[in-house]
């Protein structure tokens, strides 16, 4: 019979000790409650520039809290000349997301396995509108949270199952407007004069 040393079986009950603790862990992967939460945070304006931070064509982004928070509507380019939105949500506890595009289609995404605390990214769950095995769509997506002030997209563009480009965006949250202020009220018009009595 073989002979080992002493330590070997305590090492060895150690590390199945401690894959079966991590295992559970790696298995979950991200957490969609928390993913959603960090898309919440970004209600409000954001804009910059595209493929250069500093120089590139003028991008802007709006996020939108729906459905008494149960949706986070987000506007790409509102009222541009191609603009898109994403409507991100949880399903079963999943996190979910549809384009709705300029070109027609809806592709549709979940979180995808490999997000972070600052990374979240957008994994292809098919869609309606085109033939993925064809036609051309945003195959995937990328929300990089920099800070609370900045966040960049990545957009990944596909022709069938072959990537046709990426597009990088890069934003800044944008301050709040003012409130309106209140309207001057009408100044209450004086009592009109009680004729005298008739002598």
């Amino acid at each position: 019979m073989p002979k080992y040393p002493r330590t070997f079986l305590p090492t060895a009950i150690a590390l199945a000790a401690g894959l079966w603790a991590t295992t559970p862990a790696q298995a979950e992967g991200p957490d969609p409650k928390a993913a959603y939460d960090r898309i919440l945070s970004l209600a409000g304006t954001w804009a910059g520039h595209m493929e250069d931070p500093l120089s590139g064509p003028v991008v802007t982004v709006r996020y939108e809290v729906a459905s008494g928070g149960k949706a986070v509507i987000e506007y790409q380019n509102p009222g541009q000349s191609f603009e898109g939105v994403t409507v991100y949500y949880l399903a079963d506890g999943k996190l979910r997301a549809t384009n709705y595009s300029g070109a027609g289609n809806q592709p549709a995404y979940k979180l995808g396995k490999e997000s972070t605390d600052e990374l979240i990214m957008l994994a292809f769950d098919g869609g309606t509108g085109f033939d993925p095995a064809h036609d051309g769509h945003v195959h995937q997506g990328e929300i990089r949270i920099v800070s609370p002030e900045r966040i960049e997209h990545r957009w990944f563009h596909f022709v069938g199952p072959k990537e046709a480009g990426v597009t990088h965006w890069f934003l800044e949250r944008q301050p709040a407007a003012p409130p309106a202020p209140a309207p001057t009220p009408a100044p209450t018009p004086a009592p009109a004069p009680t004729p005298a009595p008739a002598s």
